[in-house]
Parts: C-alpha cells; sequence; structure tokens
C-alpha cells in the first residue's frame, strides 16, 4: 500500500517546479534578448560601413526572391519523411518539443551567416565569385542526391534528433550556408532583404513540421516525393544561375 504524499512535500515539490519553470522562462527570454541585441549590433555595424539607406533598404519581390531560394534549398517538404522516422514514435509534446528545438537551431544558423556571412568572407580571405562558384557546384550536388539518391536510415537517440541530423545538415547544411553568403554579399540585396527571407523561411520551416502529419496523410508518399522533386529542380536552376554569376564576375562569360 502507499502511503500517502505529505503535503508539506507536495508543496515542496510544486515550488521546485514553479521556481524551474520561471528559471527556464527567463533563461529562454534572456537569450532571446542576447541575440536580438547582437543582431541590433551588428546592423549599426553594418549601417555605419555601408550608410543606413543600403543597409535598411527593403525590396519585397528580392525579399519574396530569397523566401523561395531558401525554401527550396532547405526543402522541408522533402524532409519530411525522413522527420517522420525519427519523430514517428514520440508523443505529441515530444513532436512539439522535436519542431521547435529544430526550429530555433535552423533560425540561429540563417541568422549567424546572413548576418556574419560577409565578415567570414573577408576573414578567410575568399573571393566572392570563388565562393559563388564552388556554392553552385555544391547545390549541383546537392539536386543530384536529392533526386537520385535514396533516404539514408540513421541511428540517433531522441535527444539529439531535433539538432543533428534535422536541423544540421538535413535542413540548414552547406547549400543554404552558401546561398547566405552569396546573398550577403550581392549589391542589390540588402540585409533587411536577407533577414526578412531568412524569417519567412524558418517560418515556413516551422509550419511544414508542426502540421506534419496532416500534411503527410493528405499529400501521401507519392505526393510528397512530387513536390520534392519541384524543390530539387528549382535548386538546380538556382545553383546554374549562381555558376553563371560567378563565371560572369571572372569575365569567362560574356553574357
Amino acid at each position: 500500500m502507499t502511503a500517502p504524499t505529505n503535503p508539506v512535500e507536495k508543496k515542496g515539490r510544486q515550488a521546485s517546479w514553479s521556481r524551474w519553470l520561471d528559471y527556464s522562462q527567463s533563461k529562454a527570454l534572456r537569450r532571446s534578448l542576447l541575440v536580438v541585441i547582437a543582431i541590433l549590433v551588428i546592423l549599426l555595424v553594418r549601417s555605419a560601413q555601408q550608410g543606413l539607406s543600403s543597409t535598411f533598404s527593403l525590396d519585397p519581390l528580392r525579399a519574396a526572391y530569397i523566401t523561395i531560394e531558401l525554401s527550396a534549398i532547405i526543402d522541408p517538404i522533402g524532409a519530411l519523411p525522413m522527420f517522420l522516422v525519427f519523430v514517428g514514435d514520440l508523443s505529441a509534446d515530444g513532436r512539439k518539443k522535436v519542431v521547435e528545438t529544430m526550429t530555433s537551431v535552423a533560425v540561429g544558423l540563417l541568422l549567424f551567416f546572413a548576418l556574419l556571412g560577409q565578415p567570414l568572407l573577408q576573414v578567410l580571405g575568399i573571393n566572392v565569385n570563388s565562393f559563388e562558384f564552388g556554392g553552385g557546384i555544391i547545390l549541383i550536388a546537392l539536386a543530384l542526391d536529392m533526386l537520385f539518391a535514396g533516404p539514408e536510415k540513421r541511428t540517433i537517440s531522441v535527444q539529439d534528433v531535433a539538432v543533428v541530423p534535422l536541423a544540421t545538415p538535413l535542413l540548414v547544411g552547406p547549400g543554404t550556408m552558401t546561398a547566405l553568403i552569396v546573398l550577403t554579399n550581392q549589391a542589390q540585396t540588402s540585409i533587411l532583404d536577407v533577414l526578412i527571407g531568412s524569417g519567412a523561411a524558418a517560418l515556413f520551416i516551422y509550419l511544414v513540421f508542426y502540421f506534419s502529419e496532416y500534411i503527410f496523410r493528405l499529400l501521401g508518399q507519392n505526393g510528397i516525393k512530387a513536390i520534392s522533386r519541384l524543390f530539387t529542380i528549382i535548386l538546380a536552376a538556382i545553383a546554374a544561375q549562381m555558376i553563371h554569376s560567378a563565371l560572369l564576375g571572372w569575365g569567362v562569360a560574356k553574357f
């Protein structure tokens, strides 16, 4: 027979749980504030270097193009079958936590390469045209891999699956990083365009995986494959455009 729970002990456990919850929420809030402060500092430094108007100028069409480009490279719909393999045995709350963690990591990576992509090139001493050409080749390889390679089954703990391999490299891999670095070095693209496009792509990722079970049931395996092939074609076209732009920069191509 189980002994009755001590009211004082029960109250103490509730107080401990409440303190832990408050601490977790305050910790998340502090991290969010630090990220916002870091973004503002980087934007202020960029505005001092490039001018306020060029840094904060917004082209809605350009931001929409960046959203489509990043969504095609990330291809969250094509990653749904792999996602469901890893989280299929989890509860609804467990899947929600995986989606939130995965999206948070993806957002962090997108912001890092959107804000620090250009300084990274300068520190490494890499020419933009060279990086664009190499990035185009990487995207071509990714497109071919998405088109012809079958899904790889990996054995990984549930605690780590949200970060590796779901957030990276399945979603934010070398292709996404390359695209962000190239975008931040294009004269016609402001950092605000890249940030808005990255944010919209991250929102697309969250919505796709949040409603993953409904989407999977609605589209079925064949529908998922068909949409993934469409994203692959878009990705290959973007890669070809990047290679062509690098050849133009080198003077190899004339038009």
